[in-house]
C-alpha cells in the first residue's frame, strides 16, 4: 500500500514538473516574442522609413524607440544579436547628456557581442571615452579596429584616434602630425574622421596665418626690391593683394625698398562647397592639402545651389544686386541688400563671361549660416567672406558638391 502511495506521488510529481516545465518554456516564449516584436518596433520608430518623402524624422518617435529598447529589449534580450544594434543606437543618441551610460553600453557591446557588425563601431567609440581617461588604453582599442575592420570610416576614426593620443590639444601639433590628419583628409574625404582633423587643423592654421606673426609653413619673408607693388608680388606667388594687405597691416604706396613683408606661400587655393556640411574649404591645389574653412549657408529648395565645377571670375566689394525674387535693384545702403561685405562671382571654367548669378557673399542675416536659406548663393558671415575674399584669388576653382 504505501508503495504504490509513494509511487503515486512520484507520478504526480512528474506530472507537475512536466506542467511546470511547459508553462515556464511558454512564458520564456512568450517573452522572446514580446522582445523581438519590441525590437521590430523600435527600429520602425527609430527609422521611420515609411514617412512620407521630403519629411523629417519626428523626434517624440525616436525617443519613443529608445525609450523601448531602454526598458524592454535591452534589459530581457539577453545576449540575442539584436541587443548589441539597440545598445548601440541607444549609446550613440546619449553619449552627450548620459555619457556613463553611453560608454557602458559600448563596453557590453565589446565583450559581450564579439560577432556583431557594430563591435567594430562600439571599440571605437569606447576608445573615445578613453582618450582622456586612460590614453593608452584608447591607442591599444584603436589598434585592434584598425587590425579587424575592413569598414573605410572605422579605419579612419581609428586612425585619427591614434593621432589625438599623442596630440596635445594645448599645443601646436608636430608637422607629423598635422601631415597624418592630412592623410585622413585626403584618404577618407567623405568620412566623420575627416571633418574632425578638418576641424582641428582650421584651428592650427588659423592660428600660424593670421596670428603668428614669424614665418611659418604657410608664410615667408619677402624683400622688397625697388620699384615692386602688392600687385606684382601676389602675382609671383599667385596670391591676393588683399592677403599680404591682411598679413602685414601695408598698401602699395607705403611699401619702402629693402622693406621685409610677410606671403603666403600655398601658391593656387581650391576652394570646396560641401551642401551637405554647410562648409566652404579652401586647399592647396597642388596636392590637395587641406588649409582653412567657413561654415556656410546655401539655397532653399526653390532656388538650389547648384552643385559642379565653377571659377571665381569677378570679385567686388559691395555690387548692386537684381533681387531674382522681386527684380528690385538693390544697393549697398538698402536695409535689405543680402549681399554682406564681399561678392565673388562664378562662372563655368570653359566660359569665364558667362553671367551664371551664382556667388560667394557675405549676409545680412548671420543667423541663416549653417541652413538652406538663400536664393542660390553661397552666403558667409560679413567677418568670413572678408577673410574668404583675400584668401580666393581671381580664376580660383570652386567646386560645389552634395
Amino acid at each position: 500500500m504505501a508503495s504504490r502511495l509513494l509511487a503515486g506521488c512520484l507520478a504526480l510529481l512528474l506530472f507537475l514538473t512536466l506542467i511546470g516545465g511547459g508553462v515556464l518554456y511558454f512564458l520564456q516564449y512568450q517573452q522572446k516574442v514580446a522582445v523581438d516584436q519590441a525590437h521590430t518596433r523600435a527600429l520602425e520608430l527609430y527609422h521611420q522609413t515609411k514617412r512620407p518623402k521630403n519629411t523629417d524624422i519626428d523626434p517624440a518617435k525616436r525617443a519613443e524607440a529608445l525609450a523601448v529598447w531602454r526598458n524592454e529589449v535591452i534589459p530581457k534580450g539577453g545576449r540575442k544579436p539584436f541587443v548589441a544594434e539597440a545598445l548601440y543606437l541607444v549609446a550613440q543618441n546619449i553619449a552627450e547628456t548620459e555619457p556613463d551610460t553611453a560608454r557602458d553600453y559600448y563596453q557590453r557591446i565589446v565583450n559581450e557581442f564579439p560577432e556583431s557588425d557594430r563591435h567594430g563601431e562600439a571599440t571605437a567609440k569606447l576608445a573615445g571615452f578613453r582618450l582622456r581617461t586612460n590614453p593608452e588604453e584608447a591607442k591599444t582599442l584603436y589598434s585592434k579596429v584598425l587590425d579587424a575592420s575592413g569598414d573605410q570610416n572605422l579605419k579612419a576614426e581609428a586612425l585619427w584616434g591614434m593621432i589625438r593620443v599623442e596630440d596635445n590639444p594645448e599645443e601646436t601639433p608636430s608637422p607629423e602630425i598635422r601631415e597624418r590628419y592630412q592623410e585622413i583628409i585626403v584618404q577618407y574625404p567623405d568620412s566623420e574622421a575627416a571633418g574632425k582633423a578638418r576641424e582641428r587643423l582650421n584651428a592650427v592654421h588659423r592660428q600660424m596665418i593670421f596670428e603668428d606673426p614669424n614665418p611659418n609653413e604657410f608664410k615667408k619673408v619677402h624683400i622688397i626690391s625697388k620699384g615692386e607693388n602688392l600687385l606684382k608680388i601676389a602675382n609671383a606667388y599667385e596670391t591676393t593683394v588683399y592677403i599680404i594687405e591682411m598679413l602685414n597691416g601695408v598698401s602699395s604706396t607705403s611699401l619702402r625698398q629693402n622693406q621685409q613683408i610677410l606671403v603666403p606661400t600655398w601658391g593656387k587655393v581650391l576652394a570646396v562647397v560641401d551642401k551637405s556640411d554647410y562648409e566652404l574649404r579652401v586647399y592647396r591645389d597642388s596636392d590637395k592639402h587641406f588649409l582653412i574653412q567657413y561654415k556656410v549657408g546655401i539655397g532653399e529648395k526653390e532656388w538650389k545651389t547648384k552643385r559642379g565645377e565653377y571659377i571665381i571670375t569677378n570679385k567686388q566689394k559691395h555690387p548692386p544686386w537684381p533681387d531674382p525674387k522681386t527684380g528690385k535693384m538693390l544697393k549697398y545702403e538698402d536695409p535689405e541688400y543680402p549681399l554682406g561685405e564681399r561678392w565673388l562671382g562664378l562662372s563655368p571654367p570653359n566660359n569665364p563671361n558667362a553671367r551664371t548669378g551664382l556667388g560667394i557673399h557675405g549676409t545680412n542675416q548671420p543667423e541663416t549660416i549653417g541652413t538652406s536659406s538663400s536664393a542660390g548663393c553661397v552666403r558667409l558671415t560679413n567677418e568670413d567672406v572678408i577673410e574668404a575674399f583675400a584668401v580666393l584669388r581671381e580664376k580660383s576653382r570652386v567646386i560645389i558638391q552634395e
